[in-house]
């Protein structure tokens, strides 16, 4: 009996060690079971944030102006992903395959640079290297000079003003840090005393300034007496710096005034940049010399510059400018402008001229001392453009040769694009502009090549920048996107005012050119839209025909000019 006793306790115990054991299995496998779900949700989960990470870093190396390729694959935490970059015109596709295991997420967003209006109201404007036409040459349009035009015809007005010395009578252009203005309630206004150097009027005053972020009104440039080492609280001449002419890229900024203030050898003034709110994240910068080596003058900031009780605190430093004091004589000399019915001149001296179908003198010829005309595009801005190019990489061989010079055979489309050397045409090459180009060294189109501008600019316009000359002949032809609004422009970025810094000829046609510090030459039935330059000869044949639509002409301005973000979502 003891002995069956013994063997059922054993069974017993077996039997309940089964159970036990079946039991603990079966939480086992839903227990593991569960962890392989709870696993496989998180690396679900990690894949997302794998390809959002990519997105990320793909977006922050495009508004940062950082280079970055057309792929490359990141690794991240224990996933991985593999970046594209596509760019469509002003457009950027960012699609990040994220992948962590057996897991893969695919996210795709589209970034759209925002645009920089610039505004081209004559047909043709020029600094003080005035404007030569001869043979047949012919604006079709108003034209603005600030130095004397001769010869030619104009169908429409023609205005030059009293001319400007080429270099600024006073200035203090060191500068070394950053000088935010705008940011609080205590820093909206800032100014700079100078002190004149001659007798005269002040045609122009430019300022060293950017944006950050975007402030969205525009700054007034105030011109005051001294008031015991502060500015006065009424001005003697005041204009407006226009928002969209301000780059995020430092640079200087021209402005006139429409009535040119006075000034005496040996006072003191001061310029005042008067903002009317302040703000955290949009504000400005007037770049300054700390230095403060300026003698007898300086910087100062305040809550509200025209104010009984307004307090002025020291920039302890100077803040970078340049003025510009008296001029010289300007003139219209032999020049037909408008018809039997239209038509005025503006000028301080005209010479055998005829004006609305009379020769001067008549009623339309104005004689008058008419305010500069200030270039419509500042140094910042072409600096975005420069940067937005460079943001879609450095040409390279097998596109670029060794020495960065670049030659355009048959179809190429290209942009955006940094070219570190020349640019040059075989015959009738086509180059469809897919963004910003900055040409390092010269360009040189002929024999009946094209360019446009990519459809996907829609009604933006584009810009081919170049520091060095542009020679194009022989048929070459230009266009914007398709699209009504959209044009395309050459920039020369060149430094040399007395020298030909663009040569345009044999029937070369539709396009803006723009070179503010360099004379341009149009000659052998070469046409424009519109040119804008610091002198400029037409002859023969050579026309600019001004199209309404460059009065309001935006153009794809770049990482610095913002981007919007226009979609952020999951794709197979």
């Amino acid at each position: 009996m003891q002995y069956n006793k013994g063997y059922a306790a054993i069974t017993a115990t077996i039997f309940i060690l089964v159970v036990s054991l079946v039991i603990i299995s079966a939480f086992t496998f839903f227990t593991l079971q569960e962890v392989r779900t709870n696993r496989a949700y998180v690396e679900s989960i990690d894949s997302h944030y794998v390809s959002e990470s990519g997105i990320e870093d793909a977006a922050y190396r495009i508004l940062a102006q950082k280079l970055i390729g057309a792929s490359q694959t990141l690794g991240v935490g224990d996933g991985t992903t593999t970046v594209t970059v596509t760019t469509s015109g002003s457009s950027r596709t960012i699609r990040s395959e994220g992948v962590r295991n057996a897991f893969q997420k695919n996210l795709e967003t589209t970034i759209a640079v925002t645009s920089s209006g610039v505004s081209f109201h004559y047909g043709v404007l020029v600094g003080a290297g005035g404007i030569t036409m001869a043979n047949g040459a012919q604006v079709n349009g108003n034209v603005y000079s600030n130095g004397s035009i001769t010869g030619g015809t104009i169908t429409g007005d023609a205005t030059v003003a009293g001319g400007i010395n080429t270099n600024p009578e006073v200035q203090w252009i060191n500068n070394t840090v950053d000088q935010f203005f705008a940011t609080s309630t205590a820093s909206r206004d800032i100014a700079q005393s100078f002190t004149a150097t001659s007798t005269g009027p002040i045609p122009k005053v430019s300022v060293l300034i950017s944006k950050v972020g975007s402030p969205s009104s525009d700054i007034t440039l105030h011109i005051t007496t001294d008031d015991s080492g502060k500015p006065n609280r009424t001005d003697i001449a005041n204009t407006i710096i226009k928002n969209s002419v301000v780059a995020s890229s430092v640079g200087w900024v021209d402005v006139a005034f429409s009535s040119p203030p006075n000034v005496t050898n040996g006072t003191t003034y001061w310029i005042v940049l008067d903002y009317g709110s302040n703000s955290t994240t949009n504000y400005w910068n007037w770049r300054k010399d700390a230095s403060d080596n300026y003698a007898s003058n300086t910087g100062k900031y305040a809550n509200d510059w025209s104010s009984p009780s307004a307090t002025w605190a020291d920039t302890n430093g100077d803040l970078a400018f340049k003025v510009w004091i008296g001029g010289t004589n300007t003139k219209i000399d032999n020049v037909t402008i408008g018809t039997a019915s239209s038509g005025s001149g503006r000028a301080n001296l005209f010479v055998n001229d005829i004006i609305h179908g009379s020769a001067c003198p008549n009623v339309y010829c104005i004689v008058e001392n008419p305010p500069s005309e200030i270039m419509p595009i500042s140094d910042g801005l072409i600096q975005d453009w420069k940067d937005a190019a460079q943001s879609g990489g450095v040409c390279a061989p097998p596109v670029c040769d060794s020495s960065g010079n670049l030659n355009v055979s048959g179809t190429k489309t290209l942009g955006p694009l940094k070219i570190p050397g020349n640019i040059t045409f075989d015959n009738n090459a086509i180059l469809i502009v897919n963004g910003t180009l900055w040409v390092q060294g010269n360009m040189s189109l002929s024999n009946n090549c094209s360019i446009s501008l990519a459809s996907s600019y829609g009604s933006l316009s584009g810009v081919i920048v170049t520091n060095g000359t542009v020679d194009i002949s022989n048929n070459c032809t230009f266009a914007g996107s398709g699209t009504s609004g959209s044009f395309i422009m050459i920039l020369s970025d060149k430094n040399d005012p007395p020298g030909k810094v663009m040569d345009i000829s044999n029937n070369s046609s539709g396009v803006i050119y723009y070179a503010a510090r360099g004379r341009i030459h149009l000659s052998n039935n070469a046409a424009a839209k519109e040119i804008t330059a610091y002198g400029l000869d037409l002859d023969n044949n050579a026309t600019v025909t001004y199209d309404s639509g460059l009065a309001s002409t935006n153009f794809s301005s770049g990482p610095s000019g913002g981007y919007e973000v226009n979609q952020w979502h999951e794709v197979q």
